[in-house]
């Protein structure tokens, strides 16, 4: 039986991709910041504290699982605001754990994979690092920077046996909701509270973690995977179109979306 440790198993993606990889008979270990206000654990799962903010807390979640056959790090936040209205500390705050806890993590697990010729390690990035968003800079930028990391370690883990893919999940219903950023009397705030509602809009006719969910599943099973895979709504399409779209296109059509 595989051992499988899933990043941000409490809710949204992360539940759903441990609930799948569970029925699929994989032993899953899932973290969460506080395992013990999860309201509705899955039987089955082994849950543990993490916080990828802190590296003693990563250091005491290897320490706790061990060796694993599969890592998915799922787990992130999201933040909306106009770079002037989002300090610094907060844009650390959200690499820490979009980016630099996830390395970490990786970097503990990675010696057992190596020596064993074998493994796989998945990252949850996002479309919003595929093409950036407006009031999404912390975020997008993060999530940009996960892209290039992933493709990194993937030419990297190649010769020993280490299958490395990215998901880039589009817009997905969740109750996951980004921490907003603007002051009451700014000339971002209408904006801003723009970019928002449009992004509820969404998230409403979005579909469900499970698409994200199905689509690791086949990963897994793949011999040779893609080292990316766009996921949920008219996500692939549009990556496919972009290959063939001018900057300015894709400007203007992200532009209007959100009302800029």
């Amino acid at each position: 039986m595989k051992r499988v440790l899933v990043t941000g198993a409490s809710k949204g993606i992360g539940k759903e991709i441990a609930r799948r990889l569970l029925l699929e008979g994989y032993d899953v270990y899932g973290t969460s910041r506080n395992p013990e206000t999860i309201v509705e654990k899955i039987p089955g799962v082994e849950y543990i504290q993490l916080e990828l903010s802190d590296r003693s807390s990563i250091l005491s979640c290897f320490e706790l699982v061990g060796h694993v056959d599969i890592l998915i790090n799922n787990a992130g936040q999201s933040q909306i605001g106009s770079v002037e209205e989002i300090s610094i500390d907060k844009f650390e705050e959200l690499y820490s754990i979009n980016l630099f806890g996830m390395v970490y993590l990786t970097k503990l697990f990675l010696p057992g994979m190596r020596l064993k010729r074998n493994g796989a390690i998945i990252n949850i990035g996002s479309l919003g690092g595929r093409f950036a968003l407006p009031y999404f800079s912390s975020y997008s930028s993060s999530k940009y920077a996960v892209q290039g990391y992933t493709q990194s370690l993937r030419y990297e883990m190649i010769p020993f046996g280490i299958k490395v893919v990215l998901i880039e999940p589009n817009d997905i219903k969740t109750s996951i909701s980004p921490e907003f950023f603007s002051v009451s009397d700014s000339e971002y705030q209408g904006l801003a509270n723009k970019v928002r509602s449009t992004l509820w809009e969404a998230m409403d006719k979005a579909d469900s973690p499970e698409v994200v969910a199905k689509r690791i599943c086949y990963v897994l099973k793949k011999k040779k995977p893609n080292p990316t895979y766009a996921v949920g709504g008219s996500a692939p399409l549009l990556v496919f179109l972009s290959r063939f779209m001018p900057e300015k296109l894709i400007e203007r059509l992200i532009r209007k979306k959100y009302g800029i």
